[in-house]
C-alpha cells in the first residue's frame, strides 16, 4: 500500500483533517486494518481498469476495521476533523457510526457532479484542487455548528484522553447530560469513547516512540491506571495486544 496525507486550502483547515491517496495492490489476500481516530471519512474509490468510481462515507469508529480488496484499487479521501463534517451537512453524523454507507444514498455535500468530474482527474494535485475549489464554493452557505463541542474536542485532544466527561461539560459550560447528547450529535459517539479512542492513539504513538519501555511504565506515563487497562483499550480499538501492534 502507497499512502500519503495532503493539508487543504488553510480556509478549509478548521473543518479538515487532511486529504489523503493511497493505491492498493489487491489479490494478495492480506487484509489492510484501519485503526479508530475520532473522524468521519468520504473516500472515492477508482478502479482504473473498469473507469468506475465508488464513492461512500466512512463514520466515527470504535473498532478496528480490516478490508481485502480483490484487484487493484486507487483511493481519494477527505477526512473530516471531529464535528467537520456538520458544517456542510444536517446528515445525523451518530447515523454512521461504525458503518460505511454508499455516498449517492446520502444527502451529504457532494453531487452526483463532483464525482464525475473528480473521475477525470489523475494526480493528487488534481484530486486536491478540485475539492478545494468546489468546498470553498459552498462556504457561503455553511451551517453554524457547536462550537462549544469543538472547544470540548480540543480541551480531550490537548489532554490526550486523560479529562473525564464530567470536567470537559464542566469547562464548555454544559450540564453532563446535555453535553452527552450534543456531543454524540457532533462526533457520532459519546465523549467517553472519544477520550478512549484519542489515549490509545496517543499511548500507541508514545510505545513507538519508546520502543524500550515497560509497559507498566508507558501505561502510567499515558494516563491508565496499570497495565491492564492499557491492553484492554488496545484489544477494544485495535483487536491486537500492545506488543503486537508496538
Amino acid at each position: 500500500m502507497q499512502y500519503a496525507e495532503y493539508q487543504p486550502n488553510r480556509l478549509l483547515g478548521q473543518y479538515i483533517e487532511t486529504y489523503w491517496t493511497s493505491s492498493v495492490t489487491g489479490g494478495t489476500g492480506r487484509p489492510h486494518k484501519i485503526l479508530p481516530d475520532g473522524c468521519v471519512d468520504i473516500i472515492f474509490m477508482f478502479d482504473r481498469a473498469a473507469e468506475t468510481v465508488y464513492a461512500k462515507i466512512v463514520g466515527t469508529m470504535t473498532t478496528a476495521l480490516e478490508v481485502t480488496y480483490p484487484q487493484t484499487i486507487q483511493f481519494f479521501g477527505i477526512r473530516f476533523k471531529p464535528a467537520g463534517i456538520t458544517a456542510f451537512t444536517r446528515v445525523p453524523v451518530h447515523e454512521f457510526t461504525d458503518r460505511d454507507v454508499e455516498l449517492s444514498l446520502v444527502n451529504t455535500l457532494f453531487d452526483k457532479s463532483f464525482g464525475e468530474t473528480l473521475t477525470e482527474k489523475q494526480t493528487p494535485e488534481e484530486f486536491i484542487a478540485h475539492t478545494d475549489n468546489y468546498l470553498i464554493n459552498k462556504m457561503s452557505g455553511l451551517y453554524r455548528y457547536d462550537r462549544q463541542i469543538i472547544s470540548a474536542v480540543e480541551l480531550i485532544d490537548a489532554a490526550k484522553g486523560r479529562l473525564s466527561p464530567a470536567q470537559v461539560a464542566s469547562d464548555v459550560c454544559l450540564c453532563p447530560r446535555h453535553f452527552e447528547r450534543r456531543f454524540k450529535s457532533a462526533i457520532g459517539i459519546s465523549p467517553k469513547t472519544f477520550s478512549n479512542i484519542l489515549r490509545f492513539r496517543h499511548s500507541l504513538k508514545y510505545l513507538q516512540n519508546y520502543p524500550r519501555m515497560d509497559l507498566l511504565s508507558a501505561a502510567v506515563a499515558c494516563g491508565y491506571y496499570d497495565h491492564t487497562h492499557l491492553i484492554k483499550d488496545f484489544r477494544t480499538f485495535s483487536g491486537e495486544t500492545p506488543t503486537a501492534l508496538r
